[in-house]
């Protein structure tokens, strides 16, 4: 079982990926649905690890704070004290989640240098370690955001009195700002001091430099638009993450869709089955053993090409073939005067067979 379990709605599958692959570079050994078919074993292998996960990562984004299933496995890492929230999004956690802190990954592009996901870091290790991760009653670091205002320890009467006294404190000012003006001193110059951007946002990025882009890189992305999948795209995001084709990749995952088509495949062998062939006669016809023994064969290779285009025809499959395995005939010669040959071959029956496939199409 992994040690994170990451919870998030498949739209936002192209930013997640970079925290699976900024967290596996940190050593732990992440879990996302990525590379599972939906079904019963989907649920099951979801089940079995959200349970046994150590940690589980719920992404808040646009589209996840409406999401069901997120918020559900997001309440069983709450029940279960391991929940570590994390905003892709400027948006507010669903109700049920106000109270605990989420970390602020807002426009984050992948860089382990960034401030804010070092404390996201400390945080996961928290948890890890058995500490209370996003919920310690420390103020919370730069990065890491409360959407639930916090409480002046001040008492009420204190509180009023410094009120009282910023209101005359500016009531002050804004008179002697008038009576400057009203006195043809000049006009009142607004003065204005630089502010410090938010906590946990830092600039934007320079452009990308040209990059080179490898034989095996190309090849790989190559496959990717050839086969349009979301594994071929992830695949190429876990060998090359901050490669030429890294920001196209994910924005493909977005487009990522299920479809359901039918196709022809391969079906179950029928394979060594045994048939008999009889050939014979009397020996003044003068039809040798070698004769017989080529006409018996014949005769197994008539019944296996019926017999598999029988089964190929009812069962509404296609593309029969049939094989005979070749073995020495059995001639004997009971009296001087008949001689009979037994050929018992091994027969197998191949064919194709349609079946409903589901796909994810990406781009």
């Amino acid at each position: 079982m992994a040690d994170i379990f990451i919870s998030y709605k498949k739209e936002d599958a192209g930013r997640v990926i970079r925290m699976v692959e900024a967290l596996r570079a940190e050593g732990f050994d992440v879990w996302w649905d990525h590379g599972i078919k939906a079904g019963s074993e989907w649920d099951r292998s979801i089940h079995k690890e959200l349970y046994a996960a150590k940690v589980v990562i719920a992404i808040w984004s646009n589209a996840s704070v409406a999401a069901p299933w997120v918020k559900e496995e997001a309440t069983v890492g709450k029940s279960r004290g391991v929940l570590v929230p994390a905003r892709i999004d400027d948006v507010d956690p669903p109700l049920g989640f106000m109270m605990i802190q989420a970390a602020d990954l807002v426009d984050w592009q992948g860089d382990r240098a960034d401030p804010r996901w070092a404390h996201f870091l400390e945080a996961v290790r928290g948890i890890l370690d058995g500490g209370a991760g996003l919920n310690a009653p420390s103020a919370p670091p730069p990065g890491l955001t409360s959407r639930v205002p916090a409480r002046s320890s001040a008492p009420r009467s204190q509180t009023a009195m410094l009120v009282a006294i910023g209101g005359v404190a500016l009531i002050a000012v804004a008179l002697a700002a008038w009576m400057f003006v009203s006195r043809g001193q000049g006009p009142a110059v607004a003065v204005t001091t630089p502010t410090q951007p938010p906590s946990g946002q830092t600039s934007q990025p320079p452009p990308p430099q040209q990059q080179r882009i490898s034989e095996g890189e190309q090849k790989l992305w190559d496959r990717a638009l050839e086969e349009k999948s979301r594994q071929g795209f992830q695949t190429y995001l876990v060998s090359y993450p901050n490669g030429a084709y890294a920001q196209r990749a994910r924005d493909v995952l977005l487009t990522c869709r299920t479809e359901t088509r039918e196709v022809w495949k391969p079906g179950p062998d029928v394979a060594n089955q045994m048939v008999r062939g009889v050939a014979g006669g009397a020996l003044s016809s003068g039809v040798t053993a070698e004769q017989h023994c080529k006409q018996a064969k014949a005769d197994v290779y008539s019944r296996a090409k019926l017999m598999c285009e029988t089964i190929v025809t009812n069962g509404g499959y296609r593309n029969a073939k049939w094989t005979v395995t070749d073995a020495p005939c059995d001639c004997k010669q009971p009296n001087n005067v008949v001689m009979t040959c037994i050929a018992d071959l091994a027969y197998s029956c191949r064919w194709e067979m349609r079946v409903t496939e589901r796909n994810e199409i990406c781009g």
